[in-house]
């Protein structure tokens, strides 16, 4: 007997006559009843409970017990689930001060219970956070990060899905901004949903985004980053933000503190829980280096923050300290513990509130390393609470930090007590050099990817001290929303759509790491610098070759998704010369083959039983131009 919905245990009752009286676990409210060696007794502390948690394909079972300060006022309290407040009274035993809740029949997805109690104390319990997954397969329990395949989306310029939530760019000091480029242009939650119901990332074997920050930004022009520089901007990206410290114990005066213009907090929790049951993980951009001067936080604790001193290109020595603009205050971390607690407080809130599965710290390397631990720290102890092993991103529920700290700074945060990975700057400079400039030979490629593939796994002195850890997972990319488009880059020397494509199957095929797809690099978007590498998705109307290099995509995406060499695999050159690169990926059983040919047509075959996945090479041919991944059908 199943149920899709939620089903609580009626604790103080036994199981229904019809059953043995041996049984005398928990039931569901449809009298399914626990074997006792189905049930689990409270074994793992998490603030004021004490928890365990039991799942199958289709069921969980989570016990928290509370022992903290005075009993539970269960009328008070508030209990969600996947951020939907549910009625636990039957859930609770008021003698023991324990909730049993078990739930059967469900479908595949993530599962996050969130305990916002009060005691009969009068003191703060912080709020306990069980996040589940359920189902079996690469996309749901048995996930770890190295399967990973992420999809790039700045919100604002993927999809508008909802015009009735467009800003108008005509009004007030917005009007200041006329690049339209720079403006606000409509993509939101709803636009992200739908192209997810039609299937969009599915079809590339995407199961992991990163979206936009969506906290409240400011709605008035920006100046530059350059102090010379006096064009206007908007903060259609979501780095201005104004809501940062709010919590649900302290709104700040926000009455909504996500972003209008991208949409609802129902509308945010309705992407998420979509990305779940499809077994797709939502990582937002995490902005917390700095506010907007329009912030709150700033206001009511000016000393939180460095007197401004503009950065103007000191992105090292000034790393700190230094503002971004005249109108982004810089958080003192080092200096203010306040400050490292609230803004700890607000990462916690935004992960419990939304389910999150990760965060991409931006700006790393410009705050102190006191706030990142103590960040770090926080997951660990409040967001991990189901997971065992938090030295590697191997357990479904791990959440996954990944940060941006350029310049060579890559490697210093990549410890055990801060963030597992960075996006790896060397690796965009290697693979655009080789692929998209034919700067650097195919041959100095190969020279760098494997031995990076396991770089950061070993600690090593690097800039400010040593970095690397073994649980490390870098995100690898050959372009973001920071960098000269790709196609543009290969294009403006003399190459184009193929030459995207080699870049494509490399990435797809680099193990271990996480790959990292800026949206448009699926279709080969062009577009120069700031703000001309930010268009707004295009769906239809997309030329043979975009539609080519889109399919390309989506081919070795499936194959990265079904072929486990390609995302756990140790790699190893069959062949090298200067512009014609054969490597084999290997994974216990699982064999893969790569050749990536810069050069004229080789003459080069896999062994007996392997065909060309993206159905480029065939007969002992590599065309010019042209990759291939060889797989066992």
């Amino acid at each position: 007997m199943t149920r899709t919905s939620l089903l609580l245990l009626a604790v103080l009752g036994g199981c229904p006559s019809s059953q043995s009286p041996d049984l005398v676990g928990p039931c569901s409210a449809t009298g399914e009843c626990l074997e006792p060696e189905d049930s689990c007794i409270p074994d793992r502390r998490v603030g004021d409970f004490t928890i365990c948690t039991r799942t199958t394909e289709d069921s969980y079972l989570v016990v928290a017990a509370y022992s903290g300060a005075g009993t539970l006022d269960l009328a008070a309290s508030d209990v969600r689930l996947n951020g939907a407040s549910i009625d636990v009274t039957q859930a609770f035993n008021t003698a023991t001060q324990t909730f049993e809740i078990y739930t059967t029949g469900v479908a595949p997805s993530k599962y996050s219970l969130l305990f916002r109690v009060q005691n009969t104390a009068d003191t703060e319990v912080r709020p306990l956070f069980v996040p589940l997954w359920i189902g079996s397969g690469m996309k749901y329990a048995d996930f770890t990060w190295h399967d990973s395949i992420l999809y790039q989306i700045f919100t604002d310029r993927f999809r508008d899905g909802d015009p009735s939530n467009n800003l108008d760019n005509s009004v007030g000091d917005l009007a200041r901004v006329t690049d339209v480029r720079s403006q606000w242009q409509g993509g939101d939650f709803a636009g992200i949903t739908q192209k997810m119901r039609e299937g969009y990332f599915d079809a590339m074997g995407v199961n992991t985004l990163w979206i936009s920050s969506p906290i409240v930004n400011s709605h008035r022009s920006q100046p530059a980053v350059a102090v010379a520089d006096t064009r206007r901007f908007a903060s259609y990206h979501g780095y201005h933000p104004i809501a940062t410290g709010y919590t649900h114990l302290d709104d700040l005066g926000y009455a909504n503190p996500i972003e209008p213009a991208f949409g609802t907090p129902d509308e945010l929790h309705e992407l998420i829980n979509e990305a779940h049951s499809r077994g797709i993980r939502i990582i937002p951009d995490f902005v917390t280096n700095h506010v907007h001067r329009e912030a709150r936080l700033f206001a009511t604790n000016p000393t939180w923050f460095f007197n401004y001193l503009p950065c103007d290109n000191r992105w090292d020595e000034g790393r700190l300290d230094c503002w971004f603009t005249s109108d982004m205050p810089d958080l003192d971390y080092g200096g203010q513990p306040e400050a490292v607690t609230k803004v700890v407080d607000h990462a916690l809130w935004m992960i419990q509130e939304f389910n999150f599965d990760g965060f991409r710290a931006d700006a790393l390397k410009h705050m102190d390393d006191r706030f990142v631990r103590a960040l770090k720290q926080a997951v660990v102890e409040e967001i991990e609470t189901t997971v065992r092993d938090h030295t590697r991103a191997l357990e479904p529920t791990v959440f996954y930090m990944v940060g941006e700290s350029l310049g060579g700074w890559a490697r210093y945060h990549v410890r055990q007590d801060m963030v597992q990975g960075q996006v790896d700057e060397e690796y965009y400079n290697k693979t655009k050099a080789a692929l998209l400039t034919f700067g650097i030979s195919v041959r100095q490629l190969a020279e760098f990817a494997i031995p990076n593939d396991t770089a950061y796994v070993t600690p090593r002195e690097t800039f400010g001290g040593q970095g690397g850890y073994p649980g490390a997972i870098m995100g690898n990319f050959f372009g973001n929303h920071d960098q000269v488009r790709a196609l543009t880059e290969a294009t403006q020397n003399g190459g184009g759509h193929e030459r995207l494509r080699l870049a494509q199957t490399f990435l797809m095929t680099s193990p271990r790491n996480i790959p990292m797809v800026y949206q448009g690099d699926d279709i080969g978007t062009e577009g120069g610098i700031d703000p001309d590498n930010r268009k707004m998705q295009r769906f239809t109307g997309l030329s043979s070759a975009e539609q080519a290099s889109r399919a390309n995509l989506e081919k070795a995406g499936k194959l990265r998704a079904e072929h486990a060499a390609l995302r756990h695999g140790t790699r190893s050159t069959v062949v090298i010369e200067d512009y014609f690169w054969v490597f084999k990926v290997t994974h216990e059983a699982n064999e893969v083959y790569v050749a990536i040919n810069r050069d004229n047509t080789k003459s080069w075959g896999p062994p007996p039983g392997f065909v060309d996945g993206l159905g480029n090479c065939s007969g002992g041919l590599i065309p010019i131009l042209t990759s291939c991944i060889f797989v066992r059908p």
